[in-house]
């Protein structure tokens, strides 16, 4: 199978070899797309314990596509199986500045016992450089801490996950909108993933979203609201 086989129907399971640190982003891709989420697994352990399971491998070669930006055109995709829409549970800057303008009218500082119910929490999943600088408000929940730290490969319990949820304060079902946030829009997906699996449902795309350009498009623009330790 090659780059253009990949089909609507197809049941996709993704894996990695050294942790699911990754794999998240690829999950939320297909999911954002479009992709029948009955049809999307993580795989949790390695390559090696797959072959040591009797799982097959397949030995050819792999043909990977390389497109240079400047030269990728709809014809080239005329052929393609894969049907995807446009792309759901994604929100821009702006849509963040107008909750955080929300807060701010509300005095709410992001917790759930304020009258703060009119605007989102916003999660943060970066780690150390959260401290740094963030967006007014934001819980840090780094990606970190949904992995199992004894083996990358493997997220932990849901029943873990939920705790820390609650120890920061966050209730994955609450009705509040749930903003997702990190550094580059890669681990932000952990957090998506670690609610989904805790039951908060993401078929309403304005419930739970990922913000794409995250702190590396946040921070450097001079005009955004932001937390900071000099």
């Amino acid at each position: 199978m090659d780059f253009y086989d990949i089909t609507n129907e197809d049941h996709i399971i993704i894996t990695a070899r050294d942790s699911v640190y990754f794999t998240p982003r690829t999950w939320f891709l297909f999911k954002t797309f479009g992709h029948d989420p009955d049809k999307i697994h993580l795989m949790q352990g390695t390559l090696e314990e797959w072959m040591a399971a009797g799982g097959k491998v397949d030995l050819e070669p792999t043909i990977v596509p390389v497109f240079q930006q400047m030269e990728i055109k709809p014809v080239a995709f005329k052929n393609a199986n894969y049907i995807a829409r446009e792309a759901m549970n994604v929100c821009d800057m702006n849509h963040v500045m107008e909750e955080l303008k929300l807060a701010h009218s509300h005095g709410g500082s992001g917790g759930d016992d304020d009258d703060a119910h009119a605007h989102a929490l916003i999660l943060d999943s970066r780690g150390s450089s959260f401290a740094k600088g963030h967006m007014p408000g934001a819980i840090n929940l780094p990606y970190g801490k949904w992995v199992d730290p004894k083996n990358t490969q493997k997220w932990k319990p849901v029943e873990e996950l939920r705790l820390i949820f609650n120890e920061a304060g966050v209730d994955p079902m609450t009705d509040r909108n749930i903003i997702c946030s990190c550094g580059s829009g890669v681990s932000v997906c952990h957090t998506l993933l670690a609610l989904e699996l805790c039951g908060r449902d993401l078929k309403d795309p304005k419930k739970t979203t990922m913000y794409d350009g995250s702190w590396a498009e946040w921070g450097k623009e001079p005009d955004t609201p932001k937390v900071t330790n000099k």
